[in-house]
């Protein structure tokens, strides 16, 4: 076994893909640059295309509302 696959195992699309979709299930929790983080990795290893669908809906709803809020400073 060399060094790379000692750090980069078989499953980690499924560890990825099941960490992403917690992430997305506890959004309260998590800012949202982290869930479009998420959103992105679901669609991108998702074996679902309807998941993936889903979750760059959510993406880019989430980057809409970003660009919407204001940026510091008092309203």
């Amino acid at each position: 076994m060399s060094d790379v696959d000692a750090y980069c195992p078989a499953d980690w699309p499924a560890q990825r893909l099941a960490e992403a979709r917690g992430i997305v299930a506890d959004f309260v929790q998590h800012p949202d640059s982290l869930i479009i983080l998420a959103c992105r990795a679901i669609a991108a290893h998702s074996p679902d295309p309807r998941e993936g669908r889903e979750a760059l809906a959510l993406a880019g709803l989430l980057i809409c509302v970003s660009k919407r809020k204001p940026k510091g400073g008092t309203a």
